[in-house]
């Protein structure tokens, strides 16, 4: 399925529905340890440019709304938007700092141009931060973490065309119907095409912001290894007590409903056989899109052989 064909999730509606969710995205704040990054700055001759030692979102739609004036207000976005999306956790943190210090003139001139192209051509902002023939232009940088910095650059305008995409909003859009779409690594073209998506659905839904949306998609995520093959059939198991993850492959798949067939063929009178085997069978079979037919308990050779048989050794 196309990703212009995704209809708007049900239990995103519904998410939606249950709160002021654009107020609470606005109320978003996070602590930091603002001495560490001062002292990790200092280290490479960079001016700490931190908020304090609580970084909002509404202070850093501040700092977007500048950082498409100068290279340094682009930098002092990018450490802030680190800071906020690590926490205190700081993980990488030096590494991301020493890739920019070793560069910093022509990062900072990139940084602000991609800042200003945020603003209006989501696919070029998002190339200029990872060629489609290329890796990160900045080490320890990936989308995961720069699509916040493309999101920030917005300056909280509700319809920005550049939302951030993390695993959890793509296992989402998975989940909805967009299959091909990669779990990391995406091109500027899929980053474009989940722009008007959540621009779609957020008109669709009568949200107030397309970050809304993108809140709804991080609040409803399934959890990782979701679409194993295995789960591919009953998509909401991780919800029963008993869930356990995979991972069965599709080849793994094709052994169970081997075995499935032959046991309904040897026993075609058994309760399993008549209900259990089947009803399995055709959950894989519709999972595998029809490629290994419906189990029947069809009589396997002589059925008198295959009673006395399993009457004798079972």
């Amino acid at each position: 399925m196309t990703p212009t064909a995704v209809a708007l999730p049900e239990d995103l509606t519904a998410w939606l529905a249950t709160g002021d969710r654009a107020a609470e995205l606005r109320a978003d704040s996070v602590a930091v340890d603002h001495e560490w990054w001062t002292s990790a700055l200092d280290q490479y001759g960079l001016s700490d440019p931190l908020c304090g030692n609580t970084i909002s979102r509404e202070d850093l739609f501040a700092l977007g709304g500048r950082a498409v004036d100068s290279p340094e207000g682009a930098i002092a976005l990018l450490w802030n938007v680190v800071a906020f999306c690590l926490g205190r956790q700081n993980a990488d943190g030096k590494k991301r700092i020493a890739a920019v210090a070793a560069d910093r003139k022509r990062l900072g001139a990139l940084l602000r141009d991609a800042a200003q192209a945020s603003r209006e051509d989501p696919g070029a902002a998002y190339a200029m931060l990872r060629p489609d023939k290329g890796s990160n232009t900045i080490d320890r940088l990936g989308p995961g973490g720069f699509t916040w910095f493309l999101y920030f650059a917005g300056a909280g305008d509700p319809r920005h065309p550049s939302p951030v995409l993390e695993a959890r909003p793509a296992r989402t859009l998975r989940r909805a119907g967009w299959q091909d779409l990669r779990s990391t690594t995406w091109t500027a073209a899929d980053y474009v095409a989940y722009s008007r998506l959540v621009d779609r659905w957020r008109v669709e839904s009568g949200a107030e912001r397309n970050d809304v949306i993108v809140r709804g998609l991080f609040a409803i995520a399934p959890p990782t290894g979701w679409d194993h093959p295995w789960q591919a059939w009953e998509r909401q198991t991780w919800e029963r007590e008993n869930w356990v993850r995979g991972p069965l492959t599709t080849d793994d798949l094709k052994i169970v409903h081997r075995w499935l067939s032959t046991l309904a063929s040897l026993t075609p009178r058994s309760a399993a056989a008549q209900s259990e085997f089947r009803d399995l069978g055709h959950k894989i079979n519709t999972a595998l899109g029809g490629g290994v037919g419906e189990i029947s308990a069809a009589r396997f050779g002589d059925d008198r052989y295959s009673r006395s048989y399993f009457d004798d050794h079972y």
